[in-house]
């Protein structure tokens, strides 16, 4: 585990993090920080602000900026510190395991709540290299005039993490959402193997119909799509059951573009089934038969 804000977590002392929580705060209006304003914050000395800081420097949790004032930033892995240790002083997260899995815009690891129950967290990462593309195509950012790396990755949490809650509600084929705190959310660890990774299914065509219902009751009941469903976000326990994960692109069916992320979730399920197992279904006949039961 090579996470700065991992690492950071036993040595960080409260005082460092109200200078965390300062910055924080403060580039809620702009993106860098001036020392001064740090200290008012963080109820404490400029002197102090200044050698807090430079420990925060050092440790990879800010990064320091020089222009016509010096100011101050959370780096990804300060922003990391402020959200575990939210998280574990609720006992939502108690110890933290080797990394599960690393995708476009998140890091995923095992961990232990406080009851020594295994979960995941999910650290949602809208990073530079994405930022621009993800502001034009995710809703939650679309109406934010100023918007950082950071708030957009805890955007894209709390997304992922409502809608999640809301299909636990309904009892749908998803994992149990836990907590949330800025971008990372603790979920239930799902003991299986990504579909995309397995050859054989016993019954492939039960599991297509399972998935086909998952995508009816969200839309219907839920009135969400997925927004992203494939082979790549479903997990096939050991009874062959298959579990939908991923959703930060999901959104309200009643909004613009749902019709259409409907349509493209329908078309890769489809196309793997067709692909795979040789299973032939009318993406227009279900795309209509989902549809016109609202």
């Amino acid at each position: 585990m090579n996470l700065p804000g991992i690492i950071a977590l036993k040595s960080l002392t409260k005082r460092d993090y109200r200078v965390l929580v300062a910055i924080e705060t403060g580039m809620r209006n702009s993106e860098f920080v001036e020392i001064d304003l740090i200290a008012k914050f963080a109820a404490i000395t400029v002197s102090e602000t200044e050698r807090t800081l430079k420990s925060l420097h050092k440790m990879n949790l800010v990064h320091r900026w020089t222009g016509h004032f010096i100011g101050y930033e959370l780096t990804i892995h300060g922003y990391d510190s402020l959200a575990l240790n939210a998280l574990y002083e609720r006992n939502a997260i108690k110890s933290i395991g080797r990394e599960k899995g690393v995708g476009k815009e998140s890091k995923v690891f095992f961990a232990l709540d406080g009851n020594d129950n295994e979960v995941v967290i999910k650290m949602h990462r809208v990073g530079f290299t994405s930022f621009h593309q993800v502001r034009k195509k995710r809703r939650y950012t679309a109406n934010k005039r100023h918007i950082s790396e950071l708030y957009s990755s805890r955007l894209s949490a709390e997304t992922e993490y409502n809608w999640i809650k809301l299909a636990n509600s309904l009892s749908l084929p998803v994992p149990q959402a836990y907590s949330w705190n800025r971008h990372i959310i603790s979920i239930e660890l799902i003991d299986g193997i990504d579909l995309l990774k397995i050859n054989r299914i016993t019954d492939p065509s039960s599991l297509l119909d399972d998935i086909l219902n998952f995508i009816d009751e969200a839309w219907n009941r839920g009135k969400f799509v997925h927004g992203d469903l494939s082979e790549h976000n479903i997990i096939l326990n050991y009874e062959e059951k298959g579990i939908i994960i991923d959703f930060p692109q999901a959104v309200s069916s009643d909004l613009p573009e749902a019709n259409e992320l409907l349509k493209r979730d329908i078309y890769n399920i489809l196309t793997y089934f067709r692909r795979k197992h040789g299973i032939s279904l009318d993406e227009n006949e279900i795309y209509k038969t989902i549809t016109k039961a609202q």
